[in-house]
């Protein structure tokens, strides 16, 4: 086939060894040429959802329509990526050359996990990719004005936070224009209401919805993949699978602070440029915390994050590794 038959796409979803490219030409269901290595990382060599990829025409297809062959992957502009609980040193990037990563929490059923939000807030930091930050279910808040004061702080630091609510449309319309024209990633826990989201800001498609288990009070999953949405107003939404758990991943212990927008203005003022904000006299940003400069919510959450985060400089040096951990156990016990 010639190289004029080669044309650009984006990929939309996956099923199974099908990847479904949309493109000007229409979407059209494609293959894998050869293989693939997108960075340096081995889990990392097949394209993923966001993927901008070229493809070849492979003809009239078959009973399902027309075959593409992709050949090649462009480079990503960003990803969102998370420790994979299945492999003790693997990650899965949920998706690739995203604008945004909208997190969806709800304010009741199940309760918000303000930890869990600033771990995907470093998350999206690390992309690189703005985050925007929803709490949804805003009907069942019996205590509004807590939640308000809650997301202040990430007010403060300059999050877009939009309070949304699928049953009463409540910030619908606010959400649907911070997607306007994006590419736009929903990742939240199970029961949070993405789905019913999506529903409401791209009104006919079809996406099941269940509800959180009542003997649990969490989520059960109804997205069962990550799949892309062409919005009428233009640009593109992505639903993911509900998360309990979300591991950082590609970031040092050192660099993990300047991925705190609270931490920023006071990080040139600790005693040791490799301060990690724990267990190093004259830190800066400890003292920010005693003033209460930065809560002490938000210092704890970077604490528990810094906590699973591997020294880049210990990797493949079991004595680091060791001496690493008996710092951080000193370091807990003193507090």
């Amino acid at each position: 086939m010639e190289a004029r038959d080669t044309a650009r796409g984006l990929v939309v979803r996956i099923k199974g060894a099908d990847f479904f490219v949309a493109s000007e030409s229409g979407e059209i269901r494609c293959s894998l040429r050869g293989w693939f290595r997108v960075s340096g990382t081995p889990e990392e060599v097949l394209p993923v959802v966001g993927d901008i990829v070229s493809f070849r025409s492979g003809g009239s297809g078959d009973t399902h329509g027309p075959r593409g062959l992709i050949s090649g992957i462009e480079p990503r502009k960003s990803i969102l990526a998370r420790t994979d609980p299945s492999q003790k040193n693997g990650s899965r990037v949920l998706g690739a050359n995203m604008d945004q990563a909208i997190l969806v929490f709800a304010a009741r059923e199940p309760e918000p996990n303000f930890r869990l939000i600033d771990r995907m807030l470093v998350a999206a930091a690390c992309g690189p990719m703005d985050a925007v930050i929803c709490m949804n279910k805003m009907d069942l808040a019996e205590r509004r004005e807590e939640f308000d004061e809650a997301l202040v702080p990430y007010r403060g630091m300059g999050y877009r936070v939009v309070c949304t609510s699928a049953k009463t449309r409540e910030g619908v319309e606010e959400l649907a224009a911070a997607m306007t024209g994006k590419l736009s990633i929903l990742v939240g826990p199970s029961g949070t209401g993405k789905t019913s989201l999506v529903s409401c800001v791209q009104p006919g498609l079809e996406l099941a919805v269940t509800m959180v288990s009542a003997s649990t009070g969490k989520g059960r999953h109804t997205t069962t993949h990550f799949e892309l949405h062409r919005l009428a107003s233009g640009g593109y939404l992505g639903d993911t699978p509900g998360v309990r758990e979300f591991g950082i991943r590609g970031v040092s212990r050192e660099r993990l602070g300047g991925l705190f927008r609270d931490f920023v203005p006071f990080l040139g003022g600790c005693r040791f440029m490799t301060c990690t904000h724990d267990h190093e006299p004259g830190c800066a940003v400890k003292e920010a915390v005693e003033k209460g400069l930065v809560t002490r919510e938000r210092y704890e959450s970077y604490l528990r994050i810094l906590e699973t985060v591997r020294d880049e400089r210990s990797l493949g040096n079991p004595a680091r590794r060791g001496a690493s951990r008996r710092r951080t156990r000193a370091s807990r016990r003193e507090r």
